[in-house]
C-alpha cells in the first residue's frame, strides 16, 4: 500500500473514531431524532474527512475545530432543505430518494470492471487522480478513463458526487471506534465494503 493510501485510511478512522459520537449527536440534534440519518452522517463524516485533508498532515485539529466543521456542515443541510419539526414527511421523503439513489449506485457498480471498482473505491477515499494512479500503479490518463467510464456507467455528474457515492458505498458502515488495519482499503476489503462488492475485489 502506499503512503498516500496508508495516510487517507488512517485519517478517515480517526474521523469514525474520536468524532463519529459528536457528528451524530450533532446530526440528531439538528434533525430532531428523525429516523434514517446514516446517509446525512456519512456526509458529515466526508466533509471532515476532505477538510482535514486539504489542511495537511503535520498538525492535529482540536476538537471545536472539528466541532465548528460538523455544525456549519449539518446548518448546511438544515437550510438548504429547511430541515424542521414541520417538515417531517419532506425529511422521509428525501430519506427514501437517498435509499433509492444509493440502492440505483448500488446496481450500477455490478457493471465496474474489476479495475474501474478499484479506481472507484479510492475515489471514496478523497484521492487525486495522481494518487489514485500511484496507488495502482497506472498512468493518470488510465485513471482519468476509468474515472470517465464510472461517471457514465453510475449515472453521477460531477467528482464531489462520485467521491461521496464512493464514500457512502465502499465505506460508509465502519462500526465507530473500531481500531483498524492501514492496509484494509485494499488488502482486506471485506472489513469495509459493503456485502456484495466483494466479487470486484479478485485479482
Amino acid at each position: 500500500m502506499t503512503d498516500v493510501l496508508t495516510r487517507h485510511n488512517s485519517l478517515m478512522e480517526k474521523i469514525v473514531k474520536e468524532y463519529g459520537g459528536m457528528i451524530r449527536s450533532a446530526v440528531d440534534k439538528a434533525l430532531g431524532g428523525v429516523p434514517r440519518i446514516d446517509d446525512i452522517v456519512a456526509e458529515v463524516h466526508f466533509a471532515v474527512f476532505m477538510t482535514l485533508r486539504k489542511l495537511g498532515e503535520g498538525w492535529t485539529p482540536t476538537r471545536s475545530f472539528v466541532s465548528t466543521i460538523v455544525k456549519n456542515k449539518v446548518n448546511e443541510f438544515v437550510w438548504q432543505h429547511h430541515w424542521d419539526s414541520a417538515d417531517l414527511e419532506e425529511m422521509k421523503k428525501r430519506q427514501a430518494e437517498q435509499i433509492y439513489q444509493r440502492e440505483e449506485v448500488m446496481a450500477q457498480i455490478h457493471t465496474l470492471t474489476q479495475s474501474e471498482f478499484r479506481v472507484f473505491r479510492l475515489l471514496g477515499l478523497g484521492l487525486t487522480n495522481q494518487e489514485i494512479a500511484e496507488s495502482l500503479f497506472i498512468s493518470p490518463l488510465t485513471v482519468r478513463t476509468h474515472v470517465k467510464r464510472i461517471h457514465a456507467k453510475c449515472d453521477i455528474q460531477g467528482r464531489a458526487r462520485l467521491a461521496l457515492a464512493a464514500y457512502q458505498t465502499c465505506y460508509h458502515d465502519i462500526p465507530e471506534g473500531r481500531e483498524a488495519d492501514a492496509d484494509i482499503a485494499c488488502h482486506d476489503p471485506g472489513r469495509f465494503v459493503r456485502p456484495g462488492l466483494l466479487s470486484h475485489q479478485a485479482s
